[in-house]
């Protein structure tokens, strides 16, 4: 193949595209997968660092308990591009245009900081939550300078019976 092949071949493939004969979506990716899927939570979260472990395991929460959810992920990262939503506090302007998206986003944020999918049911012996991360869930960073991780001492025996010295300062 030479140049006047390869531009040639460019040329006629545009114009296809741009008269309908081969719509763009062909070649488009269909789904979601881990890596756009991290940054599409980076961008729900505002936050430029994520652990890639935890966001597999999100991913794959999600997607076993919606079958159409790579799907959805991907119109839904696709939809935050056109509509410009660089800055969350502008998501509820977002979600008004999108109401069929803002779901996926709320389930996305809400795996993230609850370290969880679904909705547990309590005593029930079955329900739909899938388990996501414990320590890692962002819900414990806001005070984890003065309080643990349940279940997770950071001291030794009593440590709960000294107040932090943190807390003498508020």
């Amino acid at each position: 193949m030479n140049r006047r092949t390869v531009i040639g071949l460019g040329a006629v493939s545009l114009a296809a595209t741009m008269l309908g004969l081969c719509p763009v979506t062909a070649f488009a990716q269909q789904e979601i997968d881990e890596a756009a899927f991290l940054a599409l939570s980076q961008r729900l979260t505002g936050r430029n660092e994520l652990n890639a472990t935890i966001s597999a395991r999100a991913l794959a929460a999600l997607s076993a308990g919606d079958e159409a959810f790579l799907k959805t992920a991907m119109r839904l990262a696709q939809a935050i591009d056109q509509f410009g939503l660089t800055d969350m506090r502008r998501f509820r302007d977002f979600a008004a245009a999108h109401p069929d998206l803002s779901p996926a986003a709320m389930k996305i944020i809400s795996a993230w900081y609850l370290g969880y999918t679904g909705t547990p049911e309590g005593e029930a012996n079955h329900d739909d939550a899938r388990f996501v991360s414990f320590a890692g869930a962002l819900m414990y960073e806001p005070t984890i300078d003065v309080t643990i991780v349940p279940t997770y001492a950071r001291g030794k025996t009593d440590y709960w019976v000294t107040p932090p010295a943190s807390l003498a300062s508020d």
